[in-house]
């Protein structure tokens, strides 16, 4: 007998208790993580200081840190939480401080692997944003030092402690050290 599991909405997982657990949906289903430990919060503190300086004083949108959820798909629902996103200031809507989710993707995902995941996963949530809308996914691996730079239509870059990440189109003129990152 083949049992089925209800899918779960992005209006469910709203309601999921504060437990110190992060919660996604891939494709309705619930993914649940523990939380990242401190040397995850140090890299992603690094990388969204400089990348929300260098927005903030040109004022080309803004910079979220710290797992704001983003709503890509909907029945069933996908909810993913990048640990930095920037969205362009041509991009930005009305409100969005008041919604429980960002509706779409952002311009840019950032994504720290911790401990507890995989590079294959992390590869799979780049492609799930991008395909979601992003023009840019980042997936920093502290194992490695490295960053990895995913778009559109490109294979995937790779940036070295000896290498700046860069901006590119969606940045013009950002770049940051990748050990900058790290130290």
């Amino acid at each position: 007998m083949k049992q089925t599991t209800a899918l779960m909405t992005a209006e469910q997982l709203t309601e999921m208790p504060d437990d110190t657990m992060r919660y996604e949906l891939v494709q309705g289903e619930l993914l649940m993580f523990p939380p990242p430990g401190p040397g995850h919060s140090y890299y992603e503190a690094n990388l969204c200081g400089e990348l929300r300086t260098y927005v903030n004083r040109r004022k080309l949108g803004k910079v979220f840190c710290g797992d704001g959820s983003f709503l890509l798909a909907r029945d069933p629902d996908t909810v993913l939480a990048p640990d930095v996103a920037f969205i362009a200031a041509a991009n930005l809507i009305e409100d969005w401080h008041t919604l429980p989710y960002w509706p779409g993707s952002p311009d840019l995902a950032v994504e720290v692997i911790s401990p507890s995941d995989t590079i294959i996963s992390a590869t799979e949530k780049a492609q799930r944003f991008l395909a979601a809308g992003a023009k840019a996914v980042w997936v920093v691996n502290p194992r490695r030092k490295t960053v990895t730079a995913y778009a559109h239509d490109a294979s995937p870059k790779i940036w070295g402690v000896a290498d700046d990440i860069d901006g590119g189109e969606l940045l013009p003129g950002f770049r940051m050290a990748v050990r900058d990152v790290f130290d």
